[in-house]
């Protein structure tokens, strides 16, 4: 008898439903591809999206650069128990005329396997690191002459493939009319050829929560369904160990019967520190690779990463639709009721074709990060609020970055008290496209902090106003400018009257060209800092900001924590007494005019602070539900 975790699976819906992930970035099997489209929908694991999608490899690119010790790479560094708001964008709704899951995991080096990593540019030109891994493991990779093994991206690992290849299929799911070339879990309804996407487990992929081996932890499920979520948390690698039967003359589902089989029962551990949400997906307008269901947010989830190191971690994200003609309950008993391409009556007698690809209905998308890591907080950090800003996006016009976006802060508006941190960090590329519209050196990402007036500015601000405060010290604020060029280096940066006076400005090419963050690297991390004032902050990136059609602006808001409330001063006793005699009727109207004021002020900071207060806590109520 088949048990439920068997018939359960994520049948997904019809064609063209891209996922892209935008912070962190996601890759959509790209590299260093210097054109808008990717090259190898193989290399790292199944996505099925778009050619167009996907972000370049965070990675320099050095003029000359001729071998990879050229190329320096860099990953993004989390603080443990701090929130990263996890961004996509996906090509159609939830719930309103499908059924939709997100699933959203993450594993890291040690887990998925040993040297994961995102391939590494081989020189300037880009295009090197493209291919997929070959069917080998690194240590046979070393021993063939001329072939670095790190220029080919990896996720899980050779070993964990070809378990994935002698494992039986589950002979229970529902596979449609499709002719599955073989037996093993490489063959799926969506991949009945078998075809091999990095060292990824097609079946692993198509189906949550996975009966057998998967090294990825839950972070959340979204869907429409909550209904489910008993069913999800429970049958969660987080809440329960795995099992399979490995080897045996018959596929079997339990104990027992493998062991009769001859195969041996191996048990896969729950995981440890998992922190697993299940909730309600968000929904976004049908056809629209964009915003949410409020149009003018980007779908969310704010996830509280680890609370331990870890290193060369990668998230992912699968988007899962069905329609109505394939229920989340379908079976192989089911095969039978969908076909390819079938003809049908229509209450009218009327015979029509319908345009049904059965590998397509319940249908899977897919994206993931490149490499990134959990640090350990220092001794200054430890037991505080960390926010993270950082930039999402990439160079280009809205149709030259299709299927991603144009840059923008994450988040771009946000409220702190002054006793909390932020940690700047943003990660871009030197390998997208060379023709993509944009400022400064071809084919760059970069991004830094000015402080402007409003939000409708786009002028650097000089000095602070009522409505532009600014939060941190001059050294910070030079600092979030140049992100680390030496601008003071006649050398290495053009100065004021050279650009200005000497028409350098528009020296776009040349890493000279500071004002345009020329000579920056792709990647920037200032160390968590705290604000020193309070107030509202405006504030914008000076290179990608281009005005009315394009701009990357940044709002901070900072209250005062509690201890710097202003509480009542209690006069002594024997001060009132020597005193009372004294005090004349213009005193007494003094006195009263001057308690009466202090009262009024007192409620006013009290007000305000409540007010604030509660704007805050209503900000963390809508952004933070989706963690603990």
């Amino acid at each position: 008898m088949l048990t439920r975790i068997f018939l359960f699976s994520i049948l997904l819906t019809s064609v063209h439903s891209d996922v892209y992930l935008h912070n962190p970035r996601g890759n959509n099997n790209r590299c260093d591809e210097r054109s808008n489209n990717r090259n190898n929908a193989n290399r790292l694991f199944d996505s099925q999206n778009n050619a167009a999608g996907g972000y370049a490899v965070s990675c320099n690119r050095p003029n000359g650069a001729t071998s990879p010790n050229d190329i320096d790479c860099y990953s993004m560094k989390y603080y443990t128990d701090s929130v990263i708001p996890i961004r996509w964008t996906s090509q159609h709704n939830c719930g309103e005329n499908n059924d939709c899951q997100f699933i959203i995991q993450y594993a890291c080096d040690g887990e998925l396997g040993v040297n994961i990593r995102d391939g590494h540019p081989q020189n300037a030109n880009g295009n090197t690191c493209t291919e997929t891994i070959p069917e080998k493991s690194d240590r046979q990779l070393e021993e063939i002459e001329g072939v670095d093994p790190f220029k080919y991206g990896k996720h899980e690992d050779f070993a964990y493939y070809q378990r994935c290849k002698q494992r039986e299929r589950n002979h229970n799911l529902f596979t449609a009319d499709q002719k599955l070339k073989g037996n093993s879990a490489i063959y799926t309804r969506q991949n009945p050829n078998g075809n091999r996407y990095g060292f990824e487990c097609p079946e692993e992929r198509d189906y949550f929560p996975y009966w057998a081996e998967s090294d990825w932890r839950d972070i959340a499920v979204l869907t429409t369904d909550t209904t489910r979520c008993p069913y999800y948390e429970s049958n969660s690698r987080c809440n329960n160990e795995k099992h399979e039967c490995i080897g045996g003359t018959v596929f079997s589902n339990n104990k027992e019967d493998c062991e009769i089989q001859g195969g041996i029962w191996y048990s896969y551990p729950k995981f440890e520190n998992c922190n697993f949400t299940c909730t309600d997906a968000p929904n976004a307008p049908i056809n629209r690779l964009g915003s949410g269901s409020e149009d003018s947010k980007h779908n969310t989830f704010y996830w509280k990463v680890p609370n331990s190191p870890k290193k060369n971690c990668v998230l992912r994200l699968r988007y899962n639709i069905s329609t109505h003609e394939t229920p989340w309950e379908f079976t192989r008993y089911d095969n039978n009721k969908l076909k390819n391409n079938p003809v049908k009556n229509t209450s009218q007698s009327v015979p029509v074709r319908m345009a049904i690809n059965s590998a397509q209905y319940g249908r899977i998308f897919e994206d993931r990060t490149y490499t990134f890591d959990i640090i350990e907080r220092p001794e200054s950090l430890k037991d505080v609020t960390v926010h993270n800003v950082n930039v999402q996006g990439k160079r280009g016009n809205i149709a030259q970055v299709r299927n991603c976006i144009e840059y923008d802060f994450v988040p771009k508006e946000f409220t702190m008290s002054d006793n909390e941190f932020v940690h700047f960090q943003f990660i871009g590329s030197d390998y997208n496209p060379a023709g993509n519209d944009g400022e400064g050196r071809a084919g760059t990402d970069r991004s830094n902090v000015v402080m402007i007036q409003l939000h409708k500015a786009n002028i650097p601000l000089v000095t602070e106003t009522t409505t532009s405060v600014q939060l941190f010290e001059d050294s910070t604020m030079f600092e979030l400018a140049t992100i680390g060029q030496p601008i003071d280096d006649g050398e290495k940066c053009y100065n004021f009257e050279e650009l200005e006076l000497g028409n350098k400005r528009n020296d776009q090419q040349s890493l000279k060209n500071c004002a345009l963050l020329n000579r920056a690297e792709p990647y920037f991390n200032m160390f968590p800092i705290k604000p020193n004032n309070v107030g509202t902050m405006k504030a914008m990136c000076s290179r990608n900001n281009n005005f009315s059609n394009r701009g990357q602006k940044l709002t901070i808001h900072v209250y005062p924590s509690v201890k710097d409330t202003i509480e009542p001063t209690i006069l002594e006793e024997s001060s009132q007494e020597s005193n009372k005699e004294t005090i004349s009727l213009g005193g007494v109207i003094g006195i009263t005019i001057g308690l009466t004021l202090f009262i009024i002020i007192i409620i006013g900071v009290v007000y305000t602070q409540g007010t604030k207060l509660h704007k805050v806590k209503k900000f963390w109520r809508q952004n933070t539900s989706s963690y603990i």
